[in-house]
C-alpha cells in the first residue's frame, strides 16, 4: 500500500489519463522530455509539454522515467504506486517527483 507524500497536484489538461503527467504551469519548453520519450510526449504552444499517451511496454516505461529524470524544471511526475517504477525513479534521484512513496 502506498502513502501519499504530497497533496494532489494540478495536471496539465492535455495529459493523457494515467500515472505519468506534467504538472500544470511548470513547463519551460526545453524539449528535453520530448527528446527522451518522443513516442509518449506531446508539445503545444503556449502550454508546453504533456504526456499524450501513457507507456505500455517496458521500453516505454524506461523512456517515461528518462523524461521525468531529464526534465529541466522537474515538471514531470509519477502518480502511480508501482514499486519497481518508484525504485527506478529513486535510483536516478527523482523520488521527490513521485506522488506516492513506498513505506
Amino acid at each position: 500500500m502506498s502513502v501519499a507524500s504530497e497533496p494532489k497536484r494540478k495536471r496539465m489538461p492535455l495529459n493523457a489519463d494515467g500515472d505519468f503527467y506534467v504538472e500544470a504551469e511548470t513547463c519551460l519548453r526545453c524539449l528535453a522530455p520530448e527528446n527522451q520519450a518522443p513516442e509518449l510526449m506531446g508539445f503545444e504552444e503556449p502550454n508546453g509539454c504533456f504526456f499524450r499517451r501513457q507507456p505500455e511496454t517496458s521500453s516505454e516505461v524506461e523512456h517515461a522515467i528518462n523524461a521525468v529524470h531529464y526534465s529541466c524544471v522537474q515538471a514531470l511526475r509519477y502518480a502511480g504506486d508501482d514499486p519497481s517504477i518508484i525504485e527506478r525513479l529513486r535510483s536516478c534521484g527523482c523520488e521527490h517527483l513521485c506522488d506516492a512513496a513506498l513505506p
